[in-house]
């Protein structure tokens, strides 16, 4: 009898998942209609605004009186807010949910020898989902030293072509620098771009955005800034201001400022 009710909540578990994953699914694609349509109408009302631009007091004041109006800021633009916050309560119950009553319907049928109370599933989830974030982070990072790493050798290469070498990240210059260094815009007709200035100046400017006094920086102290920073503007934890602008480009800081970077960086110094 216990075997049999375990098997029951496996598949009850089973069931839930899938109808939890459509009802997301559904809504995902629902949010993000209203969402593109919420680009196209603000794209929209910029463009008339700006064609009527001598009628926008009478416009603005049409608009704000007629109920049209508020119906389609609720539609297009608070529902999708909403429906965010509320696809990631669904995420969150049916992950905690579906995994309780998995390893409770296994612990009956004998394949577990315990499980855990309901509220460890969430500690799982958020553990879930920030491995999830680590793993999409180390991605951008790693698409991003190739892109760099593209950018650096097409430079070199043009300059070794020319009998005239940039260096590998040391910013030394060999040969007729500025007759070559004009001669590769000319080339490539491209505006005026060197990839080492380009990331020397993005270095700097993620370790001012970590509030660091210098740029002779390692990795661990990268860590402690960002963790530090991280939660006190962390929108959730700060609600007096709206600190989602900073946040987003403290991370964007500390995904930039990893060990190769430092490297690099600190070679094209010498």
């Amino acid at each position: 009898m216990k075997k049999l009710f375990g098997k029951f909540i496996l598949g009850l578990s089973k069931v839930l998942n899938k109808i939890f994953g459509a009802t997301i699914n559904g809504l995902s694609y629902i949010v993000n209609l209203l969402s593109n349509i919420a680009v196209l109408l603000v794209l929209a009302g910029v463009v008339l605004l700006a064609l009527s631009s001598f009628l926008l007091p009478v416009i603005i004041t049409i608009l704000l009186f007629h109920p049209a109006f508020w119906i389609i800021i609720f539609v297009f633009f608070i529902v999708p807010f909403l429906g965010k916050k509320f696809i990631s309560f669904l995420r969150y119950f049916n992950y905690s949910l579906c995994e309780y009553l998995n390893d409770y319907g296994n612990f009956l049928i004998g394949n577990n020898s315990g499980f855990s109370s309901f509220k460890e599933y969430k500690r799982k989830y958020e553990d879930a989902q920030e491995e999830q974030r680590q793993r999409e982070r180390e991605e951008r990072q790693r698409r991003e030293q190739e892109e760099w790493e593209r950018r650096f050798n097409a430079f070199n290469e043009y300059f070794s072509s020319q009998g005239s070498y940039y260096g590998n990240y040391n910013g030394n210059y060999n040969g007729n620098y500025n007759g070559n260094y004009n001669g590769y815009y000319q080339n490539t007709g491209g505006a005026s771009y060197d990839p080492y200035s380009d990331f020397k100046n993005k270095f700097e400017n993620a370790c001012k955005v970590l509030e660091f006094d210098s740029y002779d920086i390692d990795f661990y102290q990268v860590k402690l800034q960002y963790r530090k920073l991280a939660k006190k503007y962390h929108p959730d934890l700060n609600r007096d201001t709206d600190t989602t602008e900073k946040f987003q480009e403290i991370n964007s800081a500390f995904e930039f400022l990893t060990e190769e970077n430092i490297r690099r960086y600190n070679q094209m110094k010498r």
